[in-house]
């Protein structure tokens, strides 16, 4: 949350709010986020306003077109959804939590691969897509370290 942020009003259009202490955020995923579109748009929280990814900033700069930034949409969506999927089959029930909480949360139990031989290879699947989808994130997505852009 920004200090321009009001979480009653934030709260009010049906984000879900959390507060400890002194600390306000918003809970994730977003709730507002419906097909892959924001429901509150035109009330989104300050952050949001001035998040530019990767793939707008290109596109307005003419470095690729829609064509290109839909296609490396599709493939990291695909990720997200390999990444899910290995979550999944790793007995992970889906909860609603950020992919890399449920994948912290899934890894922090260890595994013995002579015991358990599928799911340890299973586990190096998942590993391994987690690995390219956050590489792939930091790639075409979010801002470039040191750019001062909201992440």
């Amino acid at each position: 949350m920004q200090p321009e942020d009001s979480p009653a009003e934030l709260a009010a259009i049906g984000l879900r709010i959390r507060h400890r202490d002194s600390d306000v955020w918003m809970e994730q995923p977003c709730a507002a986020l419906k097909r892959l579109c924001c429901t509150v748009y035109e009330q989104r929280p300050v952050r949001c306003r001035k998040f530019q990814c990767q793939q707008l900033t290109r596109l307005a700069a003419g470095e690729i077109d829609e064509g290109d930034a839909l296609v490396r949409i599709a493939d990291t969506r695909r990720l997200a959804d390999r990444v899910r999927h290995l979550l999944a089959q790793s007995g992970y029930r889906e909860d609603g939590a950020p992919l890399q909480e449920q994948f912290d949360r899934l890894t922090s139990t260890r595994i013995d691969p002579e015991l358990e031989p599928e799911l340890a290879e299973i586990r190096q699947h998942l590993e391994a897509a987690m690995r390219e989808l956050k590489l792939s994130l930091a790639r075409n997505f979010l801002p470039p370290p040191g750019t001062g852009s909201v992440a």
